[in-house]
């Protein structure tokens, strides 16, 4: 059976018409033997989107969540209120802690909230029945998850605005709850990323690692590779040439800057995973 991917969410629209929203965000559906949500945007653009492009939300059956940003999870209540059943809701448990940006001005320092928008209860009055997940899990028969990807011990994030608060106290996030999404498919298998907060090359490594894979056969979604230091983004790269990445398809927390990039190293290989974008596997 074929595998279909079409972005639903992002920052970009691939065609003016039907009309499409564009938002900072990402989400996408997977169509294969059934319907899989991955992540659902900031919530502007979802219901547009999907009845613009003639997809059902009561055929979706489970969304899954890559981390617990608010653009890629503002949409989850929306989506929830448009299905008429429950529906099953994959994430790590540590989405849920508060998640903060801090942004250095001139005269002071702000703390703005980039987490998720409701709270669990809220969440699960609406029709949602979560699961947390930890490390490699499978979902389905063709769809496995990864979090808690394994990082060397001095791991940190180069987006040094990211936090997360605990107990009032600001600190580093650790992105354990980035997820990444690993689908069989007739071509092969196919990577979907969130933002790869933890990062491409650890998330890649760690799911050869897990599985046994020594090639992809496409990689879609977004890289967060905009603030990456040089010699990291070289190493992205290559990873993607080692593991001989077919498709790469990048989004959102990219950067038009860094998809250029990407546009004139992979050529052919290389696709913009904007709003109206579909992949066939």
């Amino acid at each position: 059976m074929k595998t279909k991917i079409t972005v639903v969410c992002e920052n970009s629209v691939v065609v003016p018409a039907p009309p499409l929203i564009g938002e900072h965000g990402f989400s996408c559906l997977i169509e294969a033997e059934d319907a899989t949500l991955f992540d659902t945007g900031q919530g502007f653009g979802i219901v547009n989107n999907m009845q613009r492009m003639g997809k059902q939300f009561d055929g979706i059956k489970r969304i899954i969540l890559s981390h617990g940003h608010f653009d890629h999870t503002g949409g989850l209540l929306t989506v929830l209120q448009n299905k008429k059943e429950k529906t099953p809701v994959y994430l790590h448990p540590d989405a849920f802690i508060e998640k903060k940006a801090v942004i250095p001005l001139p005269q002071n320092t702000i703390e703005l909230p980039i987490g998720m928008r409701a709270s669990k209860e809220e969440y699960e009055k609406a029709g949602a029945e979560f699961h947390f997940i930890k490390g490699f899990t499978k979902i389905t028969g063709s769809l496995s998850a990864l979090s808690d990807v394994k990082r060397p011990a001095d791991w940190k994030t180069w987006d040094v605005r990211l936090k997360q608060k605990i107990n009032g106290e600001i600190i580093d996030d650790p992105f354990t709850d980035d997820l990444s999404l690993l689908i069989n498919t007739e071509s092969g298998p196919v990577v979907l990323l969130g933002c790869a907060h933890a990062g491409i090359v650890e998330i890649l490594d760690d799911l050869s690692e897990k599985t046994g894979l020594r090639e992809f056969h496409a990689v879609i979604g977004g890289t967060h590779l905009e603030n990456a230091p040089e010699d990291y983004v070289v190493r992205a790269m290559e990873t993607l040439k080692g593991y001989r990445v077919k498709k790469i398809a990048v989004s959102h927390c990219t950067g038009l800057k860094m998809a250029a990039r990407f546009a004139a190293e992979f050529k052919n290989e290389f696709a913009n995973a904007s709003v109206g974008s579909s992949f066939e596997f």
